[in-house]
């Protein structure tokens, strides 16, 4: 497959939480001169965005797109970074099936979290994302396709994860030594922007990064140092938990992610599910990781109450 030099790339769901953070890193001086032209796609009639023209020659612009006319809007693009969210994946499938006829070389599905595919938990949004990259193999198998998996948010570290620091307990399923990989949003556009950069042969099918990857006792003890005071943290038997919260699909994923965080489940490390921090920044030249003493800092040792994310257009 043939390099392609400054690529039209094109970002779905622009609008949404993840999208605005990914849109705002391929924008960054870091990498606008890597692109000719950044296309937003959107669902919305406005755009935080303003089309324009950088100082590098990039070109910033907007197209709407619905499900009458997706061929249409993907046209002239060569890579195209998906980050629609849980209540767009009906229109994810049709995203889809628009690919083939197109000229898109790389796709980014809208992964972007937990490495669902390393286990079997009967989640509907992992399901659904499982059943949208089969189609996406199905409809365009010669297709590049780079899933991209950043473990946990960082800024979303709260009650969510187990991690109550505002009422200091913490909850861990087995071990609480286990590493838990955490990246902040902003990174995860990073992350995007750098691998749409290089050659499309030497993009990998599969990377996994983590801003931080700390256990939670680690985690507990950052957040007391940083003000939080006491935290005690409470294990819970790991095949009675497992048991109890694997006997059905759960519209929440957080009975899956306490088991996973104690499962080395969201380990991205060289020892467990694999760490290609250094492919994406390598010796964190183009920019230092957020990790969790950083949050710590920031919030005096209090990290986030439980949050809603609203979901990516």
């Amino acid at each position: 497959m043939a390099s392609i030099t400054r690529p039209v790339v094109a970002i779905a769901g622009v609008t949404g939480h993840l999208g605005k953070h990914v849109t705002t890193s391929f924008l960054s001086s870091t990498f606008e001169d890597k692109f000719s032209e950044i296309i937003l796609l959107s669902r919305n009639e406005t755009c935080l965005f303003q089309p324009s023209s950088s100082e590098t020659g990039v070109k910033l612009s907007t197209r709407g797109y619905n499900e009458n006319n997706l061929k249409e809007a993907l046209q002239g693009i060569q890579i195209l970074v998906n980050t629609i969210g849980p209540a767009g994946h009906d229109f994810g499938t049709k995203l889809a099936d628009a690919l083939p006829g197109t000229h898109i070389r790389v796709y980014f599905p809208s992964e972007f979290s937990v490495d669902h595919y390393a286990h079997d938990f009967a989640h509907p949004e992992w399901q659904q994302k499982k059943k949208h990259f089969a189609n996406v193999q199905r409809v365009v198998p010669h297709m590049k396709v780079c899933r991209v998996f950043s473990g946990l948010v960082l800024e979303d570290t709260g009650p969510g994860f187990g991690l109550d620091t505002q009422n200091g307990k913490y909850t861990t399923v087995g071990s609480f030594r286990t590493p838990v990989s955490f990246t902040a949003v902003g990174d995860v556009g990073r992350t995007v922007a750098t691998l749409a950069t290089l050659p499309a042969e030497k993009i990998p099918d599969v990377v996994h990064v983590g801003g931080d990857s700390r256990s939670v006792a680690e985690i507990a003890g950052i957040m007391k140092s940083a003000g939080a005071g006491r935290i005690d943290i409470d294990c819970l038997p790991y095949e009675k938990y497992k048991k109890e919260n694997n006997v059905g699909p759960s519209s929440r994923p957080d009975p899956y992610v306490w088991f996973l965080m104690g499962d080395e489940g969201i380990a991205h490390t060289a020892a467990f599910l694999g760490d290609d921090n250094e492919l994406v920044n390598p010796g964190q030249r183009l920019w230092r990781w957020k990790t969790v003493e950083d949050l710590a800092e920031e919030t005096c040792g209090k990290s986030a109450k439980d949050v809603v994310r609203p979901g990516r257009k």
